[in-house]
């Protein structure tokens, strides 16, 4: 009897020890390495090499090129000849990598979630870490496959063109690092809220949807990135031209001179976002119904990215500017928008990530500060102390404290500036900017609150509202800014306002939000009396 490679004792033993290591990694090699995979995703990488080298044999420097053109034209020598096609394949596997293994990652998450099959991955006794990883290494392995065909290519091109072997591994280490990341977040997005469920079977649809923004976004992303701060002296390999390479700092510390920094720089950015969402990850697997993340947690993600953001505007050439000009003014406040439009985001996304839903409050009120047990303790600080830490406990503490440990740092940075005038601009934005988020926060707890069906689409619904409709509303009714500046600044506008508004315009602005801001408090209050004695 004939016995197959797969079962041969060496084998076995292989396969045995993936399973001993990583059981779902194992499901995830026998599911994707059948033979009818193994010949496509070999095929396709052989067959895209061979297109490669058979267009570019249409390329190969002769001496009849420069007295006839022949097919596509040939090229100078032999080194360029080997150049174009390293540069291809360089420009190449990082979209084929990301948008290929993003969408398989996306995809299969959501199918098994759909059928119904991760509930019984999750009651596995191994760790979260470890099905996950399992995942992320299984899934996508048809792709690694085809990446790791083209290497030896790519490797003979490098040589070919006088590339240096140093830059091939820098490449492939960012490359990969920058992958890692990528692939975690799309297992985040692929637990989030149960979307695939909403849309039946058509799981892959999504998964495009994802794989396609990774395509034209994080590819383009990653590359130019690297062009201008870590491959910058490689600018002719990879572009065909001399790119001059920019004198980035962060912190007044040079992240573009030195090529040690620019990796360590980009390599440590890499591993700490890819912890957090490992974190994320590791909370959300086994509890799909808590909050994205903890206050705790949320209170470092949001100082470091403000951080992270802060040290960018650290730059030494713009202490050379003077300080009177009429430009540095301008500056400062583009820099100053620069900051301000990814706050609005990252805060938007913290308020759905920290708001707790309706059943979560009311074990809050049950079992936390405001439970009326005999054995609980009691007391404001204790109360304080829960709305701060506690992941149940109602947000809206832990957004304003967010909003505190980040404005601080950013009011630090606005009093350096010299010019009292700027910084009077930049207080009323950030001003406007704290009590706008405090009144979506306080908003979206009422709304989560509630008995609604989907609240969740009725949070999203009302906030999208509450930003875009004002502005509908008040261009259709020609509500002009300069006449009108203390509406626009109520409703959270305030660069189109900023440089002529009045003084009674900002009070009455900021009084009214206060007041909303108050009144929805009170309401929030009164909701969770209410829940509570009921539950007495």
């Amino acid at each position: 009897m004939h016995n197959s490679p797969s079962d041969s004792p060496q084998a076995i033993s292989w396969l045995d020890h993936i399973g001993n290591w990583n059981p779902q990694l194992l499901r995830e090699i026998r599911g994707k390495l059948k033979l009818r995979n193994l010949i496509v995703a070999i095929g396709l990488s052989l067959l895209f090499q061979t297109l490669l080298l058979l267009f570019y044999s249409q390329r190969i420097p002769m001496q009849e090129c420069y007295t006839q053109m022949r097919g596509f034209g040939c090229t100078p020598s032999w080194q360029v000849w080997w150049l174009e096609q390293f540069r291809f394949i360089t420009w190449t596997e990082p979209f084929i990598l990301f948008f290929t293994g993003v969408y398989s990652l996306v995809a299969d998450l959501s199918l098994e979630d759909y059928k119904g099959t991760l509930n019984f991955i999750r009651i596995s006794p191994r760790s979260s870490i470890n099905v996950l990883m399992g995942k992320l290494m299984g899934v996508p392995i048809l792709t690694y496959l085809g990446i790791g065909l083209s290497i030896p290519y790519h490797l003979a091109s490098a040589i070919g063109a006088n590339v240096p072997i140093a830059f091939l591994c820098s490449f492939y280490i960012l490359m990969i690092g920058t992958a890692f990341l990528l692939f975690s977040l799309s297992l985040l997005l692929a637990l989030l809220s149960g979307w695939q469920a909403k849309f039946g079977g058509q799981v892959s649809a999504g998964a495009l949807v994802f794989a396609f923004i990774t395509f034209i976004w994080f590819a383009p992303a990653f590359m130019w990135w690297n062009i201008f701060t870590t491959w910058s002296s490689f600018s002719q390999v990879l572009v065909g031209g001399r790119i001059e390479p920019i004198h980035a700092e962060w912190w007044y510390l040079s992240i573009t001179s030195n090529i040690w920094a620019s990796h360590a720089f980009t390599i440590v950015n890499l591993g700490i976002f890819s912890l957090a969402i490992w974190r994320i990850l590791q909370r959300r697997f086994h509890n799909p119904a808590s909050t994205l993340i903890s206050k705790g947690q949320s209170y470092v993600m949001a100082v470091y990215v403000q951080i992270l953001m802060l040290g960018f505007c650290m730059q030494s050439s713009f202490m050379r500017i003077p300080s009177s000009n009429s430009s540095t003014i301008e500056f400062q406040l583009i820099l100053l928008l620069l900051i301000y439009i990814p706050n609005c985001f990252l805060f938007l996304l913290a308020i759905a990530a920290l708001t707790p839903q309706r059943q979560a409050l009311l074990d809050w009120v049950r079992f936390g500060a405001l439970a009326t047990n005999e054995g609980q303790p009691a007391g404001l600080g204790y109360i304080i102390r829960d709305l701060i830490w506690s992941d149940k406990s109602p947000a809206p503490i832990a957004i304003a404290l967010n909003l505190i440990f980040t404005q601080v740092l950013i009011l630090i940075w606005v009093n350096t500036w010299t010019a009292s005038e700027i910084r009077g601009k930049a207080l009323i934005v950030l001003a406007s900017f704290v009590l706008t988020i405090l009144v979506f926060s306080l908003i979206a707890q009422l709304i989560l609150f509630l008995k609604t069906r989907n609240p969740s689409a009725w949070v999203t619904g009302t906030i999208s509202a509450l930003v875009f409709l004002p502005v509908l509303i008040m261009v259709s009714l020609s509500i002009n800014p300069d006449r009108h500046a203390g509406l626009w600044l109520f409703f959270g506008f305030p660069w189109l306002v900023i440089s002529n508004i009045k003084f009674s315009d900002i009070i009455l602005a900021f009084s009214a939000q206060i007041s909303v801001i108050i009144a929805l408090t009170l309401q929030l209050i009164y909701q969770l009396q209410r829940a509570r004695m009921q539950d007495t």
